[in-house]
């Protein structure tokens, strides 16, 4: 009778076994071995899908993507990270474009798309060369030459930044690059740019991470977008009979929980009780330890604590009765960034509490907004600055977000390089004409890869002058046009193709990652010469 059960289990985990290796399967999309021609129909149908997906999506004119999840999570965004993030595909070109997009956003936190649809359109212009007989290793030489010489001319492109202005259209075109209106680029530009230039008066010349000095908080409510000097968390106060108000704040920061812990004793020593009194010496035991917990914060003279852990009720209202304004269950991140501010060593409650491990705040103010309370940390002569934006709607909030995201990631490499290039297709199209001709000086089969990777830049341009609502065929020849008379154009999203003036600019940084990123994704695709699926 085991026998036969055991029969039966082994029969059923084999079925579920087969049941999730055909699940795996189906994801990754292929049903058996594929090199040469195969392998080409794998590379450029997978690179197209990609493609498809992403295009409609770019630009100040894109449009957003409905993503259901297995878990029936609905995601409604326009950003090129999240919706190949969430491609539930295991095909190996698919595979490699989402590791693209995710080291793009990781190193720089924009440029995603840009890095992807220009790889998926090397990818799909590979697969043309190899269908007509051209070996892999020549179009990754000429897809090389052609990075170089790419690397070479964005270089000459590149424009120092010279004014605020300038610093402004990069900031600005960022954040419409999230389908944003004009007047929120401009006010979340203005508000970057300020917050850019406090840290500037501040902290002179040397180099810092805008992303550790910036926090960006986002709620539902009326629409506005406000910079804030300062930290803000919306947080509310441990209790209500709490100070709400502080000046000249002496800042205690407590890594952890402020109350005894529950331990599971050992089933060898446990606790004895032989009298009815013990259990009493017990919980006196635990409230004598409670209060050594209270009376070492309250003399160590700070009047606002932040715990990262939660904190027993008995010391929250010995600290209330005190004057003390406590905050528990705190995000590591605002843990950190109070830290930075107020200058607060962050200690454990065992830890003896020296002076010069408390922090300083000018002031402490606590208020309510649309009934979720918030704490506004004021601190002279400090980095960091709170962006608070406020939407009807979770969609609108997310795009606001994103674009103030892209907005200060762009911020923070024009600190680190002050270099720009001009933006809407622009670059990308002046690149593509000078690799046309580039590749009349090539001898060899590699000219013909100079010219695909040419018409893969193109590809940038085109997109956005479909996305906006003109005819590509017709944006392409009046930037031609221009281009042969000498003049700088871009396809604005006004919907025309207009004199790059005023100008509109990209990050030099970004945009040369996402050449370089792109290029070197597909040349390691290329080298791959047959796909094979591990026999079960």
């Amino acid at each position: 009778m085991s026998t036969s059960l055991e029969h039966v289990q082994n029969a059923n985990a084999l079925d579920n076994m087969d049941t999730l290796r055909q699940s795996v399967r189906n994801r990754i999309g292929i049903k058996e071995d594929v090199e040469e021609d195969g392998l080409i129909y794998q590379m450029l149908q997978a690179s197209r899908d990609i493609k498809d997906l992403l295009v409609s999506s770019f630009g100040p004119r894109g449009q957003s993507k409905i993503i259901i999840s297995p878990t029936d999570d609905v995601y409604l965004t326009s950003d090129g990270k999240t919706i190949i993030e969430q491609i539930d595909v295991l095909h190996p070109v698919v595979t490699s474009l989402k590791e693209l997009a995710m080291s793009m956003d990781r190193v720089c936190g924009d440029g995603t798309k840009t890095a992807v649809i220009l790889a998926a359109s090397l990818i799909e212009n590979a697969a043309k060369l190899m269908a007509i007989g051209l070996h892999p290793t020549t179009i990754i030489k000429g897809y090389q030459l052609a990075l170089n010489k790419a690397y070479d001319i964005l270089n000459y492109e590149s424009i120092r930044i010279s004014s605020e202005r300038d610093l402004h259209s990069v900031i600005e075109n960022a954040s419409l690059g999230k389908g944003i209106e004009a007047h929120q680029a401009r006010i979340i530009a203005d508000i970057v740019l300020k917050t850019l230039s406090k840290i500037r008066d501040i902290n002179g010349d040397a180099h810092i991470d805008l992303n550790d000095y910036v926090k960006v908080i986002k709620k539902i409510g009326t629409p506005s977008i406000e910079s804030i000097s300062g930290m803000v968390l919306d947080e509310r106060p441990a209790r209500s009979d709490m100070p709400y108000h502080l000046e000249n704040a002496s800042v205690l920061m407590i890594n952890g929980n402020v109350k005894l812990e529950s331990k599971i004793i050992n089933s060898q020593r446990n606790l004895r009780i032989d009298d009815l009194a013990d259990p009493m010496l017990i919980l006196h035991g635990k409230e004598r330890n409670l209060r050594s917990m209270s009376q070492k914060i309250i003399d160590s003279g700070a009047n606002l604590v932040f715990c990262e852990g939660d904190v027993d009720e008995s010391v929250e209202g010995s600290l209330a009765k005190h004057g003390i304004l406590l905050f528990q269950k705190l995000k590591k991140r605002d843990m950190e960034m109070v830290s930075k501010a107020t200058g607060a060593s962050i200690l454990s409650i065992r830890d003896d509490i020296m002076p010069h491990n408390l922090g300083f705040a000018d002031e402490a103010k606590v208020e309510k907004r649309n009934n979720e309370h918030f704490l506004f940390l004021s601190v002279s002569d400090q980095l960091i600055s709170t962006i608070m934006i406020w939407e009807p709607f979770s969609y609108g909030l997310e795009k606001i977000e994103e674009a103030v995201d892209d907005a200060v990631n762009n911020a923070a490499f024009i600190l680190k390089n002050p270099l720009v290039l001009r933006g809407g297709g622009d670059v990308e199209f002046v690149l593509s004409q000078m690799l046309r001709q580039y590749s009349s000086t090539i001898e060899g089969k590699e000219q013909l890869a100079v010219v695909e990777y040419a018409n893969a830049l193109e590809e940038i341009p085109r997109t956005l002058a479909r996305n906006v609502g003109l005819n590509e065929v017709d944006a392409i020849t009046k930037m031609l046009n221009s281009y042969n008379k000498g003049i700088d154009c871009r396809i604005d999203f006004t919907r025309e193709v207009v004199a790059n003036n005023p100008p509109v600019y990209d990050s030099f940084s970004i945009k040369q990652m996402a050449v370089i990123a792109a290029t070197e994704a597909v040349s390691n695709m290329l080298r791959i010469d047959k796909i094979v699926l591990k026999k079960s």
